[in-house]
């Protein structure tokens, strides 16, 4: 009787042939759920990399929007700073909107474009009007003041904006930094690339993966069956008369969608 007992309590062992039948079977799911999991981690770095490279390319629109429109309808001129003379204010690759202004308008502290033969153009700072009607300017960053003056003549126009970073691509090639352009270009490509994912649902990790008909969230449900539907009386957001009337055009639309793949099936065939 106690050997009895005993044996009954001892575990059951697995044959080899028990085992080997199992062994796949479990294998196979395990295999199926880390590839499940491993696709839905790629998907949602997938639409992350999406949704970041969908920003930065509306960044970028927002930014040439700054640029375009003074340009096109205000009359202003862009101009690439590529020195840093005048930082922190504005840095190398920076684009600013040049105004035309007036000889009145020409104040101490109003920051001017000017050209002259000698320097070429230069973006500074009005220090002091002297009494001959020349300007003395300067650079922010510099530590003394332009050795020549300038003329009112040689002013094209005062600064009014600053886009940053929009200009660097220009600047890159202006100073044949070739090597950061291919970088760019590769970047650019990427972002254009992956942009898409993030108003793709088969990326979007939060998307239920079907469209959801507004009429059956009202209904209270918005999956399974007729019957299932008609079952979900207690979370309906509808009067009952109203429910039952949208129900019922919901089906006829249904009937109406099926016949017609039907013909097309029939058409095709």
């Amino acid at each position: 009787m106690g050997n009895a007992d005993e044996l009954s309590r001892r575990p059951r062992s697995t044959t080899t042939a028990e085992r080997a039948a199992a062994g796949p079977a479990a294998t196979s799911t395990a295999g199926r759920e880390a590839g499940r999991a491993g696709k839905t981690f790629q998907r949602t770095v997938l639409y992350g990399a999406g949704t970041v490279s969908m920003l930065l390319i509306s960044m970028t629109c927002s930014l040439s929007l700054w640029i375009f429109l003074p340009w096109g309808f205000l009359g202003w001129s862009p101009t690439l700073v590529t020195s840093g003379s005048m930082q922190p204010l504005v840095a190398p690759g920076d684009v600013v909107m040049i105004r035309p202004v007036s000889s009145e308008e020409l104040l101490p502290n109003t920051v001017v474009l000017y050209d002259r033969p000698d320097t070429g153009r230069v973006l500074h700072r009005i220090l002091e009007q002297l009494p001959d009607g020349t300007f003395r300017t300067g650079g922010d960053a510099n530590a003394v003041p332009d050795s020549a003056f300038v003329h009112v003549e040689d002013i094209e126009g005062a600064a009014v904006l600053a886009v940053p970073w929009i200009g660097r691509p220009s600047l890159w090639l202006a100073q044949k930094r070739y090597e950061l352009l291919g970088i760019g270009t590769v970047v650019l490509l990427v972002v254009l690339r992956l942009a898409p994912r993030s108003f793709d649902p088969a990326f979007d990790p939060w998307a239920s993966g079907r469209r959801v008909n507004p009429a059956e969230v009202l209904l209270g449900r918005s999956s399974g069956t007729a019957a299932d539907r008609r079952a979900s009386a207690g979370r309906r957001l509808l009067p009952a008369t109203l429910h039952a009337t949208v129900l019922e055009r919901l089906e006829a639309q249904s009937a109406v969608a099926q016949r017609r793949t039907a013909h097309l099936l029939e058409g095709l065939s």
